[in-house]
């Protein structure tokens, strides 16, 4: 044994961080909830404009410069998203469902953490102390 190495050797300490697996789900996520929400807005626009739902002037079709097209790999893009009818609406009508898909898997994460989680007291733990404050008169 040398003079400034111990003998004891210590327990590795655990992970704090959550499960490598909710990584990958929430990578998943983050490319999955957008392109969700464009194909159901592009689905609900012409259900919307139908009814006189949305303002005239998301439907108009914006026209980008011409400074825009100078990638020749964005073109293409480009070409796709100006090219559509209503892409203002499209674009709105997307945030919009990020928003309420973002929101309701948020929710349910939620509940699936409080349902598997570990409980937040251990065995070595104390229980909450039960003190009833009464409220203070003059």
């Amino acid at each position: 044994m040398g003079k400034y190495k111990s003998g004891v050797r210590r327990p590795e300490p655990l992970p704090t961080g959550p499960q490598p697996i909710w990584r990958g789900i929430g990578c998943l996520l983050i490319i999955l909830v957008p392109i969700l929400s464009f194909a159901a807005a592009d689905l609900t626009v012409p259900f919307f404009t139908d009814r006189g739902w949305l303002p005239r002037e998301l439907l108009l079709t914006p026209q980008p410069p011409d400074w825009l097209f100078f990638a020749p790999t964005l073109v293409q893009t480009f070409r796709f998203l100006f090219g559509r009818p209503a892409i203002l609406a499209t674009l709105l009508l997307t945030l919009v469902y990020i928003l309420i898909i973002g929101g309701v898997l948020s929710v349910f994460y939620a509940f699936m953490y409080r349902m598997a989680a570990p409980s937040r007291y251990g065995p070595m733990d104390a229980p909450p102390p039960r003190v009833k404050v009464k409220k203070y008169k003059r």
